[in-house]
């Protein structure tokens, strides 16, 4: 490996070099040029590092292609800007050209370190690499290198149209969010020893649709050797078998609603609208499809097969999923009438079954009701069926149930929600504590957050989370044991088992499109 270069910035005052201002900038030689990053305490970090050349102009819906190397330092100090997105928040500077990531390191020599690689959540519309829940500072000191990156979302991610899919060498379109993460992991591969890790050991981890997106990859053959660990958090196999002919339908009806359907070249046409232009049309759905190319068939069937890449994964939900999705909802579901008539314009026949899984008898039983419904029917039971085709593998799973209610959400009432398990994981327990303050913190807070630091660390360093004095989270096998993460880590099974069962039955998504037995109403799927 290259030895990196540490060069102190002193002031001159008086005359005289004090380090009166003094901060270490350590440099970096990739395959495209030299970086210049920034030792922050113990760690070095590189930001708004480039993977692939802006998607703008005639390569927006095209592969990521190579970044052009450049003969200066690079500044790699800063946070690029996030992917274009629709309702980008407050002082986010959000642009087409975002192809880059983050790296946050312990040591830049000696034995190469475990590598862990974060996608991002956000339903593949929104997120980026950069949110500060994400800064890897806390996780690095674990002993590992920390990646972050940004793909690109929506409409610009995920539009398939028949003409990209004609002029494409692959005879595909629609998932170019997915290649970015190809192009992301095949960056580390090639680059991330200069930065003291082991491309053997790298493991991929991501949340909601950052978790499907990790499932997804684990069936795709462009991402084979590209990882060797695998963590899907709340984002089990759901909502993948969306045929490139669907897509590519709703890309026509967008190029007709933006006025490009009837231009000579529509193609032309629709890579020069802006996106605030293309982003007024409603009814595109954002997501992975069955591209024939990096998704050649429906991933559920080479899970249920037994196909999916040989790696050891840990899979997991969070208690109470199904409270972030009653946030979100447009319009609230407040009374047992208002709940019953959901449950029953969602599962038609099932509904009397599923209503006395799931009671509300009074109005104000209605919004735990819906939690644990739309928690199990979201999230846990495909969690459950993705760690039982894992387990049927050589490759160790390890599964688990995120239950510990924040300060900060004991005050929301939202529980162990959707996205609660990060502030614990990144280690940044300011997002855990109501409104920021850490005297909110309990002492379990800052005890679940180094175990749980620890448990993936060691999981990224030998495919196993055991060690040290944490208790034991054993593999998951057919008696479907799992480790509960609340005020106490301690192990169990899935919580309301015959719900799920129950579940499985009336929606009949877990088989692969094509089974005969599918039938059901469509998934409904929970936040990120």
């Amino acid at each position: 490996m290259r030895q990196a270069r540490v060069l102190t910035v002193m002031l001159a005052l008086g005359g005289l070099w004090a380090p009166a201002f003094a901060q270490d900038a350590v440099r970096v030689e990739i395959d495209t040029g030299e970086l210049e990053g920034a030792r922050e305490g113990a760690i070095v970090t590189f930001k708004g590092v480039p993977y692939a050349a802006p998607p703008m102009g005639t390569l927006r819906w095209r592969p990521p292609q190579p970044v052009e190397p450049w003969r200066r330092v690079r500044a790699a100090r800063r946070y690029s800007p996030v992917a274009r997105q629709r309702g980008a928040g407050p002082g986010m500077i959000a642009s087409e050209d975002c192809l880059y990531l983050n790296v946050w390191t312990p040591a830049l020599d000696g034995e190469p370190r475990p590598v862990m690689v974060f996608i991002h959540g956000g339903g593949f519309a929104t997120g980026s690499g950069s949110e500060a829940m994400y800064d890897g500072t806390e996780l690095a000191k674990q002993g590992l290198v920390v990646v972050t990156f940004n793909y690109r979302l929506d409409i610009l991610g995920f539009l398939a149209h028949p003409l990209l899919t004609a002029e494409s060498a692959e005879h595909s379109s629609g998932n170019y969010g997915l290649l970015d993460q190809v192009a992301a992991l095949e960056w580390v591969r090639r680059n991330i020893d200069q930065f003291g890790g082991d491309p053997a050991r790298v493991t991929i981890f991501g949340e909601s649709a950052g978790g499907r997106s990790v499932s997804v990859l684990m069936a795709s053959p462009l991402a084979k050797g590209l990882f060797h660990r695998a963590v899907a958090q709340s984002g089990a196999l759901r909502g993948v078998d969306t045929p490139l002919r669907t897509q590519e339908q709703r890309g026509e009806r967008l190029a007709g609603a933006v006025g490009c359907a009837e231009r000579p070249d529509p193609l032309r046409c629709l890579r020069a609208r802006p996106f605030e232009e293309l982003a007024t049309v409603s009814g595109f759905d954002a997501g992975p499809i069955v591209d024939g190319w990096l998704i050649p068939e429906d991933p559920r069937a080479v899970y249920a097969d037994g196909r999916q890449h040989d790696v050891p994964m840990i899979i997991g939900a969070n208690a109470d999923e199904g409270t972030f999705a009653i946030l979100g909802r447009r319009t609230p579901i407040r009374t047992v009438a208002e709940y019953d008539a959901y449950v029953s314009g969602l599962v038609a026949s099932g509904a009397e079954e599923v209503l006395a899984q799931y009671p509300a008898g009074a109005d104000d039983q209605v919004y735990q009701a819906l939690n644990r419904f739309g928690t199990d029917q979201g999230l846990a039971r495909h969690a459950r069926q993705q760690a039982r085709w894992m387990a049927a593998t050589r490759a160790k799973t390890y599964v688990y149930l995120f239950a510990r209610v924040s300060p900060q959400h004991r005050w929301t009432g939202l529980g162990a929600t959707h996205t609660a398990e990060l502030p614990y994981l990144f280690g940044n327990l300011q997002f855990a504590a109501r409104q920021g303050r850490l005297s909110t913190l309990e002492l379990q807070d800052r005890r679940l957050a180094q175990a749980m630091m620890r448990y993936w660390a060691r999981f990224a360093e030998t495919g196993d989370p055991n060690g040290d004095e944490r208790p034991v989270w054993p593999a998951y096998t057919d008696d479907e044991t799992l480790l509960v993460l609340g005020d106490d880590i301690t192990t169990g099974t899935w919580p309301r088992a015959a719900g799920l069962d129950l579940l499985d039955r009336l929606f009949g998504d877990q088989r692969p499109a094509g089974d005969t037995e599918a039938s059901g109403p469509a998934d409904s799927v929970v936040g990120r």
